[in-house]
């Protein structure tokens, strides 16, 4: 689990990235990312649709192993408020390193990870 201050949890919060981000794309994986006004650490949602996967407990596993490759990275450039969104689903079993690099090459090309 991530700590509260690198957590988005307000839906406000999400649209705000839809609506003032552009898209950065890698393997399986999106990425948004809005700079902050503030300094403050950076911020991360995470949206898997029913889409993907109509079981709760697949999303759900597909879920912790983004949240677990985020906090791996940590710590990232303070000041940004990011969501990480799955566009096609990745064989199960869900496979750590896979995803890991997925999230790592899109936050390198928005900006986020040097």
């Amino acid at each position: 689990m991530l700590s509260k201050q690198n957590r988005l949890q307000k839906d406000r919060e999400f649209s705000k990235v839809f609506r003032s981000s552009r898209p950065f794309f890698a393997g399986n994986i999106v990425v948004r990312a809005m700079k902050r006004p503030d300094s403050k650490p950076s911020r991360f949602g995470f949206v898997i649709s029913n889409k993907i996967d109509k079981r709760a407990t697949r999303r759900n596993a597909l879920k912790r192993r983004l949240r677990s490759s985020v906090r791996e990275l940590l710590p990232l450039k303070d000041g940004f408020n990011v969501v990480i969104m799955v566009k096609q689903n990745y064989p199960f079993p869900y496979q750590f390193d896979e995803i890991k690099e997925d999230v790592k090459e899109a936050l390198i090309k928005s900006q986020v990870l040097l």
